[in-house]
C-alpha cells in the first residue's frame, strides 16, 4: 500500500527505480530479498503516526484561541513536513552508512541510491505526503469536532 502511495508521488521524477527497488525491500541484486520491514512500510507508518500526533497537538491538545488561525495551520503543517523530511533523510543517511547491506553483486546500484540528492527527493517525497496527510486530516470538520478553539482553523483563511 505505502509502495503504491510513495511512487505516484516520487518514482522517476524525484527518485529513481534504484531507490524505489531499495525501498521496498531489496537489499541487493544477489537476488536475497531484505530481511527486515520493506522501508516503504516502516517510513509510511512513522510518517502517519508522527502527523497525527502532530494533528492532535494542533486541534486538541494545545487548542487555544492563539493557535486558531490560518498561520497556525501552515505553521503546524510546516512542522510535520520537517520533521519527516528530517526522519527520513538521517534514518536514509544512517542505513546507508551503516547498514548491514550488501551490494557486492551490483556497485553501480549502490552508487546510484548513495548520493545526498536521491536521499533528499526521497525526503523531500516523505515531507511533501505527511502535509497531504495533515490537510487530509484537518480539512474535514469531522475530525476538528472535538476541538474547542480549532475548528475553524483550514489551511484557507475565513
Amino acid at each position: 500500500m505505502f509502495r503504491n502511495i510513495y511512487e505516484i508521488f516520487g518514482l522517476n521524477p524525484f527518485f529513481s527505480s534504484n531507490m524505489a527497488s531499495f525501498l521496498g525491500g531489496m537489499e541487493d541484486l544477489c537476488s536475497e530479498p531484505y530481511s527486515g520491514v520493506p522501508l516503504y512500510m516502516f517510513f509510511g507508518l512513522v510518517m502517519i503516526i508522527s502527523t497525527a500526533f502532530i494533528y492532535a497537538m494542533h486541534y486538541h491538545i494545545i487548542d487555544r484561541v492563539g493557535y486558531s488561525g490560518f498561520k497556525s495551520w501552515w505553521s503546524s503543517a510546516g512542522i510535520a513536513f520537517v520533521f519527516n523530511f528530517g526522519f527520513a533523510s538521517i534514518r536514509m543517511w544512517n542505513l546507508l552508512n551503516n547498514g548491514p547491506l550488501k551490494f557486492d553483486c551490483d556497485e553501480e546500484f549502490f552508487q546510484t541510491i548513495f548520493n545526498i540528492p536521491e536521499i533528499a527527493m526521497f525526503a523531500f517525497v516523505n515531507g511533501a505526503l505527511s502535509f497531504i496527510v495533515f490537510t487530509l486530516l484537518s480539512w474535514p470538520p469531522l475530525f476538528r469536532r472535538a476541538s474547542k478553539n480549532c475548528y475553524n482553523t483550514t489551511p484557507i483563511p475565513h
